[in-house]
């Protein structure tokens, strides 16, 4: 079952799934979900029930192709869905049971640890890559911008300030030169962003596919398509979690959907036309959209690397203040059965 909040119970989002990864915003969720056990017959194996917690974007169609193509059926899971409004939404939900997976970026699983919530990574979820631009900083027509020091004192647009997005962009200025504490960063929805910077509200915006496709379609200008590049190691992105707690006493069910979850992975990368069909006949994305539009690569690899090396970032740049963050509590790998 798919239920989206605040829709039907099939339903997705209009417009497009909306990238809501960095922490900021808060949701109770409607309903509860469970994680029980039990077995349909006489010798058959045992099936799982959870319910997985996903940002309301592409970056999460894993579960749902998983979920279309009987993935979860195949490793005895029965999977029900619920549509989160941002990673803060994650925290609450896992904590009380109402979830028991979600997706988040490494960041915001860094800055949970470090204010004391065990709510760990156990696989990838997806990373960005230097190709195309899933990720990227735009500049408004109206801005006159086309070079990083002319950002200067400007305002950037990002889905949460002191987030993930804000240390990108951070990064990437201060590699150029431009002194990045002089921008004036402000939160937005990345659905409002192509409004904002075609009228010249924001200077700037870091944003995500498909809207960064409709922005620059609309006059936009792209002034980096890759800005990890300027984060070392270039960490995976985002991370499938739970909470400590859970990952103990559900080492298979979390396994199983490691499982599942590749078997989509494999999918989606392996055929992204079908991939791109796929999401023609599941959301409002116009054609034109659709067919240009970068994609991430979906992967469940992670290491301790990626967390140390996002926490390195994050502290040069001031996202993360105090001490170092213990990488056991931030990932705690499940392979996948």
């Amino acid at each position: 079952m798919i239920k989206a909040i605040g829709g039907s119970a099939s339903s997705r989002p209009a417009v497009t799934r909306a990238l809501l990864l960095a922490t900021g915003v808060a949701l109770t969720l409607a309903g509860c979900g469970t994680s029980s056990s039990s077995a349909s017959g006489s010798g058959a194996a045992a099936v799982t029930t959870i319910t997985v917690g996903i940002p309301a974007a592409i970056t999460a169609d894993a579960v749902l192709i998983a979920q279309d193509k009987g993935y979860f059926t195949q490793h005895h899971l029965k999977v029900n869905v619920e549509t989160l409004n941002g990673g803060a939404a994650n925290v609450p939900a896992l904590q009380g049971g109402a979830i028991q997976i979600a997706q988040s970026n490494v960041l915001s699983e860094i800055q949970g640890a470090a204010q004391g919530l065990a709510v760990p990574c156990f696989a990838g979820a997806f990373a960005l890559t230097p190709t195309g631009s899933f990720l990227p900083l735009v500049a408004s027509a109206k801005s006159g911008i086309t070079k990083p020091a002319q950002l200067a004192g400007k305002t950037i647009a990002v889905n949460a300030t002191g987030g993930v997005n804000q240390l990108l962009a951070d990064a990437w200025l201060a590699q150029r030169g431009v002194d990045y504490k002089s921008v004036h960063y402000i939160g937005m929805g990345f659905p409002d962003m192509p409004a904002a910077i075609s009228a010249g509200r924001v200077d700037a915006a870091v944003s995500v596919e498909p809207f960064e496709t409709e922005m620059r379609q609309q006059g936009a200008t792209l002034l980096s398509g890759y800005l990890e590049s300027d984060i070392q190691g270039s960490p995976i992105f985002s991370c499938w979690n739970a909470t400590a707690n859970w990952l103990t006493k559900n080492q298979k069910a979390a396994a199983d959907f490691v499982a599942a979850i590749q078997q989509a992975n494999d999918f989606i990368d392996n055929q992204p036309s079908q991939f791109r069909a796929y999401l023609g006949k599941t959301t409002k994305m116009a054609p034109k959209v659709i067919q240009v539009l970068s994609l991430p690569s979906f992967t469940t690899d992670m290491s301790n690397a990626d967390v140390t090396e996002w926490e390195a970032a994050a502290h040069k740049y001031g996202i993360l203040t105090g001490g170092a963050v213990d990488p056991a509590k931030v990932y705690q790998p499940v392979a996948a059965s």
